[in-house]
């Protein structure tokens, strides 16, 4: 099992460092919060990710360690002292069952697994996601400030067109308006805002974007380098369980 495992997770990193590195979560056409909650929600299900992936391995440990207490219960027990003072239960050396010697081995393996590395890898990505969604959210605002800009700005020449008897468009043609400086002399500021407005959105976007490529790549990388790192070492610490009717290990 923990062979396969460890070749999925391969594969899984494998094709995320052929894809694309580039991503484009924001766009200064696209509107709405679709992609704050997408963002939202990836970092929800990460962090529960790692809840229960932490939970699974507690899981274990505690049903393995009350099997192997419950088995050594059983049977007579000995101590053994090692030189460096602990005592120690070695169920191969007190006639112990089959069992108790497989179990044992287990509990020995279990207690070894850690969950630390991927955890962290799992909780960095998901504080990967928390920092995106605030560009995102910094972008949006970004952008209903320039579409008040521009719609305020829009109303302000429509209005002074309007009261000049022109016939508004965008097509109107600036040498057929009379009182022009005028109109740049009182909307010229507020042009300018909306302009410095409008290249504030587009690096708004950009942050984003570049945020997104990055985080996302190089968090799942390191999700799935750790969880194949784990099945790794849970496969060399179950190798080391002996198999007593082979009389070696499994």
């Amino acid at each position: 099992m923990w062979t396969f495992m460890a070749e999925c997770h391969k594969k899984h990193l494998q094709k995320i460092m052929e894809a694309k590195s580039h991503v484009q979560v924001a766009s200064c056409k696209i509107t709405g919060d679709s992609g704050l909650r997408a963002t939202m929600k990836l970092e929800m299900e990460c962090l529960k990710w790692e809840q229960c992936f932490g939970d699974w391995i507690n899981a274990q440990k505690s049903f393995v360690k009350f099997l192997n207490g419950w088995l050594i219960k059983c049977i007579r027990q000995e101590n053994e002292e090692t030189c460096n003072g602990i005592s120690h239960f070695l169920p191969g050396r007190v006639g112990a069952p089959e069992t108790l010697i497989v179990c044992n081995d287990w509990y020995q393996a279990v207690e070894k697994m850690s969950k630390s590395q991927v955890s962290a890898a799992i909780h960095d990505f998901a504080s990967s996601l928390h920092q995106l969604w605030e560009k995102q959210s910094e972008e949006q605002q970004q952008r209903v400030q320039a579409d008040y800009l521009s719609r305020d700005y829009e109303r302000r020449v429509r209005s002074f067109y309007e009261e000049r008897g022109i016939n508004y468009s965008n097509g109107t043609a600036a040498s057929e308006v009379a009182g022009l400086d005028e109109l740049e002399k009182n909307l010229g500021f507020m042009k300018k805002r909306l302009e410095k407005q409008r290249i504030m959105h587009v690096q708004a976007v950009k942050g984003v974007n570049d945020s997104a490529s990055s985080s996302l790549r190089s968090g799942m990388m390191s999700i799935f380098e750790a969880l194949e790192s784990f099945c790794l070492d849970r496969l060399k610490g179950y190798q080391q369980i002996r198999n007593p009717n082979k009389g070696g290990k499994i």
